[in-house]
């Protein structure tokens, strides 16, 4: 990892035991937001003083500390340059840390439930293989129907966690809510590839791979501002879809060791890559089905309609107190297969081809 610079602009740094990390880059063009983000952590920061609140401005060009930030009084501040691409200035910022607990979290997101983190302390003091722990993800903020289904989306992923717990596994752990033990982060993130698009994927994989475990921690939420019209969440998912190309094609030696032994991490991988497969295939065999006959191609339609209400309902049944503050989640859920065809279809075509176009070209497959 290249080296860079790191500037304090206000250092208030006053314990030992947790730090949590905002990085930001060019958020400074929305003044009035802006505003309200720096007000927002400046007041966690003033309700838990037994944390150490870092906003790091990971070369940002929009000068965002340009503004009078006097009235920051419990935050701290610091600049890291040139741009880290997020693991970059992560890592300058945590080498220059004393914390045993280091807490990743976003800049549109807010944590709600850090008054149970000597619980979650006591537990990581108590296991030395536990690198740390990922919270409750929860879209928060407006009621279109985009927003209504990342709500489902994320419920969903949320009950597919009881199926990692006695392993001690994630595929991933969520860069705006979770929390590593610092010497292990630290460790972890000088290893990292930083590549950008599946940074916080990579990392995860990169303890697993070490054999260190991760838990689910339900009693603190990290409510994120979820894309309000399916247009923005279609570009947020060809992010994260790339993002998981990156990492799949990165790590796709441990991925097949997973796989061959047969862990829930390797089996979610399968899953993963099948699923990804039917969506690129869906609308060539669709195709040829009509071609046959309607007849054939309506069977396949109810086929994998079918199929996905299978998988939902299946889901739902592992965790449904996750869907408990969703109203009318049951009729909801009968939407979700329908509304992944059409957000998944695209994307995965788009980011497939552009990795395929990129080979073609003698470029990296994610270049």
């Amino acid at each position: 990892m290249k080296d860079y610079q790191l500037t304090w602009l206000a250092q208030r740094v006053t314990t030992q035991t947790t730090a949590v990390l905002v990085p930001f880059y060019n958020e400074a063009g929305d003044k009035t937001n802006f505003a309200e983000r720096l007000a927002y952590f400046d007041g966690l920061a003033a309700r838990h003083p037994e944390l150490d609140i870092i906003l790091i401005d990971d070369g940002s060009t929009d000068q965002p500390f340009a503004a009078d930030t006097e009235k920051l009084t419990h935050l701290s501040l610091s600049i890291v340059t040139p741009n880290g691409q997020k693991i970059g200035a992560l890592y300058t910022q945590i080498k220059a840390l004393p914390h045993q607990y280091i807490i990743f979290t976003d800049f549109d997101t807010e944590l709600q439930g850090l008054d149970n983190l000597p619980e979650i302390h006591d537990k990581l003091a108590a296991d030395s293989a536990s690198m740390g722990c990922y919270f409750s993800m929860r879209p928060t903020e407006g009621n279109t129907p985009a927003v209504q289904f990342q709500m489902l989306e994320y419920a969903l992923e949320r009950a597919s966690y009881q199926f990692s717990k006695n392993e001690g596994s994630v595929p991933i752990m969520p860069g705006a809510g979770c929390l590593y033990k610092r010497p292990i982060i630290e460790a972890l993130l000088s290893r990292h590839s930083g590549l950008r698009s599946g940074e916080d994927r990579e990392t995860c994989l990169l303890g697993l791979e070490l054999g260190y475990t991760v838990f689910y921690a339900p009693q603190i939420q990290a409510l994120t501002q979820p894309p309000q019209t399916f247009h923005a969440l279609l570009q947020q998912r060809r992010r994260w879809s790339q993002g998981f190309v990156e990492v799949a094609l990165h790590k796709a030696a441990f991925y097949r060791n997973q796989m061959a032994e047969k862990t829930v991490l390797g089996l979610r991988h399968r899953i993963d890559m099948i699923s990804v497969s039917i969506f690129l295939l869906m609308p060539l065999l669709l195709l040829m089905a009509f071609l046959i006959s309607s007849t054939v191609g309506v069977a396949l339609v109810l086929a994998w309609t079918a199929l996905g209400f299978v998988e939902t309902f299946w889901l739902y049944s592992k965790a449904r107190d996750e869907f408990r503050t969703i109203p009318n989640h049951k009729l909801k859920l009968c939407l979700i297969p329908f509304a992944r065809v059409l957000l998944e279809v695209p994307t995965w075509w788009r980011v497939i081809g552009r990795v395929c176009l990129n080979r073609l070209q003698g470029k990296g497959a994610c270049a």
